[in-house]
């Protein structure tokens, strides 16, 4: 369920406003995260309440001019500063009954995802247009009311056609249709047949970056369906020039939730790391390209390093290394699992859907198990970058910095 404020602010416009700090009215801008149940602090009517609503999310689009241009044509270039803010009165009831906590999160994110996919898309339009120096406060509205208009369109729908989330079907075609317009920053797969919209599950997708938007902000906003990106996971983003040139790639981690299906016994939950590389295409688009999926004994790995070396004959130009960790506690072993993968670069202007893991190396390079097996201690072989480093130098390949 949601509720939905749009604000516009001080539409009057002047050069002195350039500058301006902006401050949000109400609300928390969460962009560079994903929604947790934390952020849900308010607290529900009784009406609500009986109505068997068990979360509502209640986000809020602001607009405030930046500046004024006069362009040498006569027209008014205003810069626009939008943002969506997460209501603090947003909710969830405790008790939610026989609906899983995660998918009532992952339902309550897609209202807020719908919102900030159009106060990105407003922002654009407002940003692109030209204005009349006479009748600029008219033409900003005429941008706006339709937005608004689609805006609560799109969100009744939402929850219509998904039952609120109680429609598995439908929740899971709307996820698809929110996830594409919001990597795109688009309003025209919101409509879209299941054929269309599950499109943007397949590895390789291009999707596209905001003017001037972070790394971090990217990674969230285009980040796999139903992954998180939490504060935890945030500093191992990297952005690199390794194998692009002028541009950087952005490379990122996710955590998903799965199930594990097991012969004859009930399936349980489990976490798997997700590791993409976003790699620059065009002005502003990039290919969502699958680096590896990691998961030890139902458990997302911890990323401990993201580096750069040779470690093939065929080329130069240096490949990409993955170093992992997982506590594990077994009855038979109590330690860590260290992992380390090596990945063949790519071309720097084509790319592939998914990198190509380099077997024999990775074998080369094994980390291994550090803690106690059957009562007696073990060691890992290799551990840290340094390690690693060292032994592809051993086998006879070229180590050198990392391009930054």
């Amino acid at each position: 369920m949601k509720y939905v404020y749009l604000c516009f602010m001080a539409l009057c416009c002047s050069a002195g406003q350039a500058g301006a700090q902006w401050i949000a009215p109400e609300g928390k801008i969460i962009n560079y995260r994903t929604l947790v149940w934390a952020d849900f602090g308010g607290k529900p009517t009784k009406a609500l309440l009986d109505e068997g609503v068990v979360a509502a999310t209640q986000p809020a689009i602001y607009a405030l001019p930046q500046g004024v241009e006069r362009l040498d044509n006569g027209k008014l270039k205003i810069g626009f500063k939008v943002k969506c803010a997460f209501q603090t009165a947003s909710w969830r009831r405790e008790d939610m009954g026989d609906m899983p906590s995660d998918y009532v999160l992952n339902h309550e994110c897609d209202h807020y995802d719908i919102a900030l996919t159009f106060a990105n898309k407003l922002q654009q339009d407002l940003t692109n247009k030209e204005y009349s120096e006479k009748g600029f406060e008219k033409e900003i509205l005429n941008i706006y009311h339709p937005l608004l208009k689609k805006y609560h369109e799109v969100q009744s729908s939402y929850d219509s056609m998904a039952g609120h989330g109680v429609s598995k079907d439908n929740q899971y075609l709307w996820d698809l249709r929110i996830k594409k317009c919001l990597e795109l920053t688009t309003d025209q797969y919101y409509s879209s047949p299941l054929s269309v919209a599950q499109q943007v599950l397949n590895p390789g997708q291009v999707v596209k970056r905001l003017p001037d938007e972070p790394a971090r902000l990217f990674a969230v906003r285009c980040r796999p369906l139903k992954a998180e990106f939490t504060d935890e996971i945030a500093p191992k983003l990297t952005e690199t020039k390794e194998w692009t040139g002028e541009n950087s790639a952005v490379i990122a981690f996710y955590t998903q939730p799965f199930k594990i299906e097991k012969e004859f016994e009930p399936a349980t939950e489990g976490t798997r790391l997700l590791a993409y590389a976003f790699m620059p295409m065009a002005e502003r688009e990039y290919k969502r390209v699958l680096i590896d999926t990691f998961c030890i004994e139902g458990k997302a790995p911890k990323i401990t390093g993201v580096f750069f070396a040779n470690a093939d004959s065929a080329d130069k130009i240096k490949e990409m290394v993955i170093t992992t960790s997982t506590d594990i506690k077994l009855n038979d072993r109590k330690g860590t699992v260290y992992t380390n993968k090596v990945y063949d670069n790519t071309g720097m202007k084509t790319f592939p859907s998914r990198l190509r893991k380099l077997i024999a190396v990775n074998a080369l390079i094994e980390g291994g198990f550090e803690g106690t097996e059957n009562g007696k201690p073990v060691k890992a072989r290799l551990k840290t970058e340094g390690d690693i480093r060292a032994e592809l130098k051993k086998q006879g390949f070229e180590v050198a910095p990392n391009i930054p």
